[in-house]
């Protein structure tokens, strides 16, 4: 086991980061909150199924609560979970978005795809 933070989501998928800073303000959430997505950490995708489109962005223990914002008018389509603190996000759900290449990603680390 390592001590390493897991990458920023931000390096990770830099395309998914910007649509949601700009979504969440578009939405009329603060400032404040659409800042919050360049902090968040990718802690891999959910593996629960090989289907399974959930992107956790904090440690399993911050757990998300049952509060999500949907920004899901038209494609893409990402729903996020916020933290039990509703000051940030724990995970994400993808539902139509194209994540493109993922430039910082180490598919042979613990946070990778899996």
């Amino acid at each position: 086991m390592t001590d390493t933070e897991p990458p920023l989501l931000a390096d990770v998928y830099p395309a998914l980061v910007s649509f949601l800073r700009a979504a969440l303000v578009s939405e009329g959430e603060s400032a404040a909150l659409a800042q919050s997505v360049v902090g968040l950490r990718f802690h891999g995708w959910c593996g629960c199924s090989p289907t399974c489109t959930y992107l956790r962005t904090a440690p399993a223990d911050r757990g998300g609560d049952s509060t999500w914002i949907h920004l899901d008018d038209e494609a893409p389509r990402v729903w996020l979970q916020f933290d039990r603190d509703r000051t940030s996000f724990a995970g994400m759900e993808i539902c139509e978005f194209d994540l493109g290449p993922a430039p910082a990603l180490d598919l042979d680390q613990p946070s990778g795809m899996g």
